[in-house]
């Protein structure tokens, strides 16, 4: 079978294939009664050589792939995706708007640490503030990147002790971080970012989105009719329905990829200058959240773990989110199919489901998938689900 570069792609001569071919080469040269076992010196020589021409067929097969976005892995991949305007999105540390409450007059400089009240992460103001009028709202910056939690009301330890500071908190949950971006996620977005430069607005606009830090799900929706549409768009108008992501980045990304005389539509305004300097009100939806409730009834076995109860919680919400399985999951918009959620519970061993329920309820009574509406996404979390 033919090696190198072929009608198929790229095949590279594996360790064993090297091995035999250098051996009959030997015995060509030295004739067959050549002794060329792994312990003879010829057979040495001919492992050492093996060795190094693999080596030199892994990196051939390498910069082959190199050219394919599909196949390229790592520092690699990080180049090519260059030629379609975008980079690998590196670790990112979580964000906050943080509420100062003391005496007026209070200097709150930068880099002042409050922590979270549980998980004690801590985050660092951005900029240095002073109170007035009894508070102030500065921005702060986790220390640690990743995927860092703050829901409202968490933020609460002052680590900076400040005369005249009595107290923290944050009213809205941080907008959460990320780790580096994989192969995979990047291989994604890719793909979605060559809809940037399409002529459809809405194509534009989502890709345009997608790519900002932050945002994990988009939807854009368009009205080009003179009346009001189904989904209470007016007429001639966008909506962007986002998850994540910072305000100002949302519509500064509306602004300059709509169309003139295109209204922006949704029930979150920002208010961005353009060029030049003249003020315009930018709109956007975020999406409304519908907390799901689960309740599963099992019948548990003798390999069934003795944390099972929480494993199964947990990879419900993982594959709610998308985490469990790869392309699997309930998002924006998605409705939230009952029978999907036997394949997280069925990921734990030792046990069998007798009964599960679903609802919006917290005493979840249906059998019945919920629908989810398009400016809506299911929230599920591990405190609204029951194991017994």
């Amino acid at each position: 079978m033919s090696s190198g570069i072929t009608l198929t792609g790229f095949k590279r001569k594996r360790l064993d294939e090297i091995k035999s071919d250098l051996e009959t080469l030997f015995r060509s040269v030295y004739g067959n009664n050549l002794n060329v076992s792994p312990e003879s010196p010829d057979g040495q020589i001919i492992g050492l050589l093996a060795g190094s021409f693999s080596d030199l067929w892994e990196i051939a097969e390498g910069a082959y792939n190199a050219f394919n976005p599909s196949a390229a892995t790592g520092a690699a991949l990080s180049n090519l995706v260059q030629i379609n305007g975008i980079t690998r999105n590196e670790a990112s540390s979580s964000v906050a708007t943080l509420t100062f409450t003391g005496t007026d007059g209070t200097s709150i400089p930068a880099g002042t640490l409050v922590s979270h009240v549980t998980s004690q992460e801590q985050f660092a103001t951005d900029s240095a503030v002073t109170i007035s009028g009894g508070s102030i709202n500065v921005t702060a910056t986790a220390l640690n990147t990743g995927v860092i939690e703050a829901s409202a009301g968490t933020l609460t330890e002052i680590e900076t002790p400040i005369t005249g500071l009595n107290a923290v908190t944050n009213i809205e949950d941080a907008n959460v971080g990320s780790e580096r971006e994989t192969d995979v996620e990047l291989r994604a977005r890719r793909l979605r970012s060559l809809a940037i430069s399409a002529q459809s607005t809405v194509d534009s606009l989502y890709a345009v989105i997608s790519n900002l830090e932050f945002v994990t799900q988009v939807t854009v929706l368009e009205n080009d009719t003179d009346i009001i549409d189904a989904n209470g768009l007016p007429p001639h108008s966008v909506q962007v329905i986002v998850v994540g992501g910072l305000d100002e980045d949302i519509a500064n990304a509306i602004w300059l990829n709509k169309p003139a005389g295109i209204t922006s539509f949704g029930d979150e305004s920002v208010v961005i200058s353009d060029s030049q300097g003249l003020l315009h009100t930018i709109n956007f939806s975020r999406p409304d959240t519908i907390d799901i409730y689960v309740q599963v009834q099992l019948t548990k076995f003798s390999n069934y773990p003795a944390n099972g109860d929480d494993l199964i919680k947990q990879a419900i919400v993982d594959y709610a989110n998308g985490d469990l399985v790869n392309g699997r999951g309930f998002g924006l918009g998605d409705d939230v199919i009952f029978s999907e959620l036997y394949t997280p519970i069925n990921s734990i061993v030792g046990h069998q489901i007798d009964e599960l329920y679903i609802s919006i309820s917290p005493v979840p009574t249906s059998q019945s998938n919920i629908i989810i509406d398009i400016g809506e996404i299911s929230n599920f979390l591990v405190d609204n689900i029951e194991v017994i």
